[in-house]
């Protein structure tokens, strides 16, 4: 193998990784944030908004 072959297939190497890590940082991303969500949500729902006439 010479230099260039190596250097391509390193390329490649990276490219696949970054390919494989921007649907699990989306995914990973959406869980969070609707965890994050559904907390606020919840602290939200303990407090009492009743309007007084």
């Amino acid at each position: 193998m010479t230099l260039n072959d190596v250097e391509i297939l390193a390329k490649k190497i990276v490219i696949g990784v970054v390919i494989y890590l921007i649907p699990v940082i989306i995914i990973f991303g959406g869980l969070w944030l609707t965890s994050t969500l559904l907390k606020k949500d919840k602290q939200l729902a303990g407090k009492d908004y009743t309007v007084q006439p």
